[in-house]
């Protein structure tokens, strides 16, 4: 049976909610703690009386799991935050509009802080890497695609003779890939290009187009010809395409001024590696955060419904273009067998479970499984969602685009 921290141990831990008037509740089995906000903190932690504006709360089993650790000193998957509990039986109920939305960042952090009073975790420390390297240069250039012209933005670096095109994961833009871009051995290997697509990062939507009268929803379509008008507009002769993984969950376009704009990429925080530096975590978070709302929804829209696996996946032949998964081992969406991520339903596929890592957090390991050879190489990008698995494969632009378009 699980036991709760100690009222004693909660009231030394710090969590900081400006604004947050409320009383957030978490709950077991057989007893409940009350953490109670008066505007710019915790005012007091009792045991429950009364109402709570949030619960969270999840079976004994859950919470033995999630105040324990591994051999490794690490959190077992699917219990090491917020984002990730409600996937392995963590409920979060109460007041939407007026707690859970607008204050979602501290209800992550105060996940971490109530599970920490019992196992404390040494996150590993961040360093500033590849300082000398660090020399992407930034331009724009004109595409043109569906009939329409878009001032791209993209960052360049590396000297070697084969080019590499990086698309960021949904909601997000190239500076998902600033590490890669300075790493020095990569460089060496090849020419980096990191890309905003149009709604994304530092590329305005299409020019002359009524954009803000329209739903963001690009299919898969729309999607792949402005990757190979990009790829055409820089004269690239068969780059090599490298995606990153779409996050999250799909989210709805449901948005009122009272929401807060952390709420989905608050979730990025609870999906990054529990272990990994936070500084890293929060940089993830913070390019979430930073792009304009409803393109992550419209992002997702493509990843749900334009790319089925289970349907097309094998006409991908592994033979002769081989595909890899490098999954992080905190990745949920890698892993899901209740809804078939790419890692269980195919099967035949090489994949590399990365240890202490999520998808996008671990620079220096995700290094050293990215090449594979000359002509293959591949960085894992998944989809949670029923019964339609979906990932990122790294490809010829050309080859992938004429495969999936004729699926």
């Amino acid at each position: 049976m699980a036991t709760f921290p100690s009222i004693e141990k909660l009231s030394k831990a710090k969590s900081d909610a400006r604004g947050l008037k409320a009383v957030i509740r978490f709950q077991s089995s057989h007893e409940a703690v009350d953490f109670v906000f008066a505007g710019s903190g915790v005012s007091e932690v009792r045991q429950s009386q009364g109402e709570a504006a949030v619960t969270l709360a999840a079976s004994d089993d859950f919470w033995s799991t999630a105040f324990q650790l591994q051999e490794s000193g690490r959190p077992w998957p699917g219990y090491e935050s917020l984002t990730m509990g409600q996937t392995t039986g963590l409920t979060t109920t109460g007041d939407f509009i007026g707690v859970i939305a607008p204050h979602s960042l501290a209800l992550q952090r105060l996940f971490f802080v109530f599970v920490q009073a019992v196992r404390p975790l040494n996150r590993r420390p961040f360093v500033e890497t590849f300082r000398d390297s660090d020399n992407a240069v930034g331009r724009y250039v004109w595409v043109k695609a569906h009939g329409q012209e878009a001032r791209m933005y993209y960052e360049e670096a590396g000297t070697g003779t084969t080019a590499l095109l990086c698309q960021a994961t949904a909601g997000a833009d190239s500076r998902q890939y600033r590490y890669l871009l300075a790493d020095p051995e990569v460089q060496k290997r090849f020419r980096i290009i990191a890309y905003d697509l149009p709604y994304h990062g530092r590329s305005l939507p299409p020019s002359g187009d009524r954009w803000w009268e329209k739903i963001y929803s690009p299919d898969l379509e729309y999607l792949m010809n402005w990757v190979v008008a990009f790829s055409d507009a820089l004269e690239l002769e068969q780059p090599f395409f490298m995606g990153c993984s779409v996050g999250a969950s799909p989210t709805t376009s449901f948005r009122t001024p009272s929401i807060s704009p952390h709420l989905f990429s608050a979730n990025m925080i609870g999906a990054s590696g529990p272990i990994a530096p936070e500084a890293n975590v929060h940089e993830v978070q913070w390019i979430y955060a930073s792009n304009y709302p409803g393109v992550y929804a419209g992002d997702n829209d493509y990843f749900a419904r334009g790319q089925d696996l289970k349907r097309n996946g094998h006409k991908i032949h592994q033979g002769t273009k081989p595909v890899f998964l490098l999954c992080g081992e905190y990745d949920h969406a890698a892993h899901d067998q209740e809804h078939g991520a790419p890692a269980v339903v195919l099967s035949e596929w090489t994949t590399t479970a990365l240890r202490d890592s999520q998808d996008v957090t671990n620079v220096a390991q995700f290094r050293k499984h990215l090449y594979r050879d000359d002509d293959v190489m591949a960085l894992k990008g998944t989809l949670r969602l029923p019964n339609m698995p979906g990932t990122v494969k790294a490809h010829r632009v050309r080859r992938i685009v004429s495969r999936l378009t004729s699926a």
